[in-house]
């Protein structure tokens, strides 16, 4: 019971799927400009990773996918997409007509994938960084990871929204504008989040 903060916190600081592994990084340079357009879709993506993530835990112990995982895992991200985007669609519609074109992405995020890959095969190691070395398959780990893990995207998310409004009345360089100065932006990030890894 005393790993379940420094998963926690590991998942969302320390291991932080798109800013140190950087996955999803495709979905962060694309999202709207607004603050309210980044949140909604930030809860959205958050949403989509902690509920397949954790249909693809149970999907993986109950039927023990060996060949067919990868399917298994790409039609549970859809359902989980569509769940979330219809809930999206009945709790704020005004929200909805403007990011549905984005909504749909969710499905294509490398995080939400990697995440489920690593939930359901031996690399949950990997990710609780031996926190609970032996336990790696416990229900518990694999639940904190699917909550700390879509915290941690939606961390990655508001930084990167913060980034480009502040980028978006700053003199860029003109060969740093766009892609370029946000992957600049996640090496510092890496960097200064790289300074909690003995603490936690």
């Amino acid at each position: 019971m005393e790993n379940i903060l420094p998963i926690l916190l590991g998942t969302i600081l320390i291991n932080n799927l798109a800013l140190t592994k950087l996955v999803g990084l495709g979905q962060l340079a694309h999202f709207g400009e607004e603050e309210g357009e980044i949140l909604c879709i930030g809860v959205s993506a958050a949403l989509v990773m902690a509920i397949s993530s954790i249909l693809g835990y149970f999907a993986g112990t109950l039927f023990e996918l060996d060949v067919l995982n990868l399917l298994v895992y790409v039609l549970l991200i859809l359902v989980s997409t569509a769940l979330v985007m219809s809930g999206v669609k009945k709790v704020k519609p005004e929200m909805y007509e403007r990011v549905k074109k984005i909504l749909p992405l969710l499905s294509a995020n490398s995080a939400i994938l990697y995440l489920l890959l690593m939930t359901g095969t031996e690399g949950m190691e990997f990710l609780l960084q031996g926190t609970v070395a032996n336990d790696a398959q416990e229900l518990l780990p694999v639940l904190v990871t699917a909550v700390g893990a879509p915290l941690g995207l939606l961390f990655a998310f508001i930084l990167y929204g913060a980034v480009r409004e502040r980028l978006s009345v700053a003199h860029t360089p003109k060969a740093f504008k766009g892609l370029p100065i946000l992957l600049v932006y996640a090496a510092l990030a890496v960097l200064a989040l790289s300074g909690l890894n003995g603490i936690l």
